[in-house]
């Protein structure tokens, strides 16, 4: 049987993740090397985005592929337009 989708606990699971999940980046800045700080930072990134949109999905009954995959590509576009503002007004580290 279909459970039925629970937005409040999926909103709830997904910013105490999100809350969580803000300290990986920064310790993956602290750990990865110089060189491939950028690269490194973004796949991290992107990689606990999937883990979380997962779960919040689960969390809120939905499938979990298809949270992870909506967080991911919203994420990966918040990225890109970050960079790209931040190329713009010469402000970027690549």
């Amino acid at each position: 049987e279909e459970q039925a989708a629970r937005p409040i606990q999926a909103a709830t699971a997904s910013a105490a993740t999100f809350a969580v999940g803000a300290g990986v980046p920064v310790v993956t800045i602290l750990l990865a090397p110089a060189s491939g700080l950028v690269l490194t930072v973004s796949v991290v990134s992107l990689l606990c985005l999937a883990a979380l949109g997962a779960l919040a999905a689960r969390a809120g009954g939905a499938a979990a592929a298809a949270g992870a995959g909506r967080v991911v590509f919203w994420g990966a576009l918040a990225m890109a337009a970050t960079a790209g503002i931040g190329k713009l007004f010469g402000t970027t580290v690549g």
